[in-house]
């Protein structure tokens, strides 16, 4: 089935002008919706982002723009004869995918911190740049009272005072930010009121999107960076949880807003060409993204799936069709019909993300050359976080890591659990986490820490001892199966070693605490002295064994 992207896009075509015309004026809940947009940007910012950095954002991000404007105009110009101005607004207008549907999409699959869901983003947060380029060509590119439109050099002048106002206004926003955004918030918690609090918080998102926009960004860019400064203070958390229920709320109104604009009555009088220029677009830019993508150490199954998520139309089509209507660079009724591909194009989105899911499980077979790390793939990986071992533990912290978008890798030597993996897109690879030559692979020399959680206590000690010798920069932290395991571990240059017991039998020993009417904080008393307790044992077998035993409690 669907999900509920679909749910509000279906229910804002029933309620629309074209069908029971319960709302006309869908202009004027765009403005209200447009603030969800903003919220969830705000929201991925605050988790630190989830680009791959300057080259995936600016050189895939780009490529994937220009490649698809070029391709779509052609196309319009041969197909329609439309003229040159228009067909290039036309292409930058489709070129746009949806931020909203295709983020939306991604976390409810999960799928946020995977390649190619860090792919997609990157290429998103270009389009958010192109879209306040592509509304400066429109009144460029509108015919003149006499027939012609503005030159080269008009133009190019135009562009260049743009870029330098982007960019004036990010360094400004980072830089004053990284100022006042802590102290701000700091005072603003010394009164206790969750009311005031969470006001804040929205006069900071909403701040920011209208400076970006004075600047002539774009609304949603402004709260990125709002949600960046903020991921940098301690307050991160308490932030993302007031904006939470906004969020969810706009955002449905915003995918309803949508699709109000689907026009049954058109698209069955229509339909061989909406259902022609929707498989047209898609194709286009999934074939765009995977040229382009394995260019830019996207895998290419990776950057066919980010192709599938990014090849809808977006929200922007709206506005840019809107605007060169009113401008006479494209004709009323070609607009009409766009509206059409888009909307329903977008309605497509989650389809498109479970048929890129299966088409993974197709193509990576359990073929153990395919499962292998490839260099060229871990190139650009750096301050990541190696797990060896994807079993249950290893999913475990692979699940988290993803939620907060650190990047990592995972090694296990069972082909069934690496096609589990995969089936999800997570990075997890067949290899031995015991081989030096398999941990270059992964990029171990550029890794933040390596995570040891493997089967049994030898490829456990393997494991840690290539690590010491070949990575000794790299801190490893290890699951241990037992007291004497821990401290051959320690011997072998683990940072930090945990007994796999120790904490499963605490939390045990809680619940029937619990049970037995034992309150919260004797539950918590108890259980914190025995830790100590077993940590200053811990460490008396330390001193005699002349390891540290630092497994991440303090005594």
């Amino acid at each position: 089935g669907g999900n509920a992207v679909l749910g509000y896009l279906l229910g804002g075509a029933i309620i629309g002008p074209y069908a029971l015309g319960l709302i006309s004026d869908v202009h004027s809940i765009k403005h209200l919706a447009e603030i969800g947009v903003v919220l969830l940007l705000f929201n991925i910012g605050g988790r630190g982002g989830g680009g791959r950095g300057g080259r995936g954002v600016f050189g895939m991000g780009t490529a994937q723009v220009v490649l698809t404007l070029l391709g779509v105009a052609g196309v319009a110009m041969l197909a329609s004869g439309l003229p040159g101005p228009g067909a290039i607004i036309l292409g930058g207008s489709l070129a746009m995918s949806s931020t909203a549907v295709a983020i939306q999409v991604l976390e409810e699959r999960g799928e946020m911190g995977s390649r190619h869901g860090r792919a997609i983003f990157s290429v998103l947060l270009l389009q958010d740049l192109a879209v306040v380029v592509l509304l400066m060509l429109i009144p460029l590119l509108a015919p003149s009272p006499d027939g012609s439109s503005g030159g080269f050099a008009r133009i190019a002048q135009a562009l260049g005072l743009a870029a330098v106002k982007a960019v004036v206004a990010i360094v400004g926003i980072i830089a004053g930010g990284r100022l006042l955004v802590r102290p701000l918030y700091k005072k603003i918690s010394e009164f206790a009121n969750a009311e005031i609090f969470a006001a804040t918080t929205l006069l900071m998102v909403l701040g920011t999107s209208f400076l970006t926009q004075l600047a002539g960004l774009s609304l949603a860019l402004g709260a990125f960076l709002a949600g960046l400064l903020i991921a940098e203070t301690e307050f991160a958390l308490q932030v993302e949880s007031d904006i939470a229920p906004y969020k969810g709320l706009l955002m449905g109104l915003f995918f309803m807003s949508v699709g109000m604009e689907i026009s049954v009555q058109l698209f069955i009088a229509k339909w061989k060409e909406v259902l022609a220029a929707i498989t047209i677009l898609i194709v286009g830019k999934v074939a765009v993204m995977a040229a382009i993508g394995p260019m830019f150490g996207v895998p290419r199954l990776a950057a066919i799936r980010s192709g599938l998520l990014l090849a809808p139309g977006g929200e922007f089509a709206f506005v840019a069709f809107g605007e060169a209507v009113a401008r006479g660079v494209l004709p009323a009724a070609t607009c009409n019909l766009l509206y059409v591909v888009v909307a329903l194009s977008m309605a497509l989105t989650p389809y498109l993300a479970e048929f890129g899911s299966r088409l993974g499980a197709v193509m990576e077979s359990s073929d153990l050359k395919e499962l292998q790390p490839k260099e060229d793939e871990m190139k650009e990986m750096k301050d990541h976080v190696i797990i060896a071992g994807y079993g249950r533990v290893g999913q475990i912290i692979a699940q988290m890591l993803s939620e907060q978008l650190i990047p990592f890798v995972a090694l296990d030597v069972s082909s069934a659990r690496v096609s589990v993996g995969k089936k999800k897109d997570v990075p997890v690879f067949f290899g031995d986490a015991g081989s030096a030559s398999v941990m270059h692979l992964v990029g171990a020399e550029r890794a933040a820490c390596a995570i040891i959680a493997l089967d049994t206590p030898g490829a456990n000690y393997r494991a840690v001892y290539t690590m010491s010798k070949h990575f000794p920069h790299v801190k490893t932290y290890v699951r241990a199966h037992d007291i004497t395991n821990a401290v051959n571990l320690e011997r072998a240059g683990a940072t930090a070693v945990v007994p796999e017991t120790l904490e499963p039998s605490l939390q045990l020993a809680a619940a029937v605490l619990r049970e037995m009417d034992f309150n919260t904080e004797e539950v918590s008393s108890i259980v914190d002295e025995f830790r100590r307790k077993h940590l200053s044992d811990l460490q008396v077998l330390s001193a005699a064994s002349g390891t540290s035993l630092g497994y991440g409690f303090e005594k």
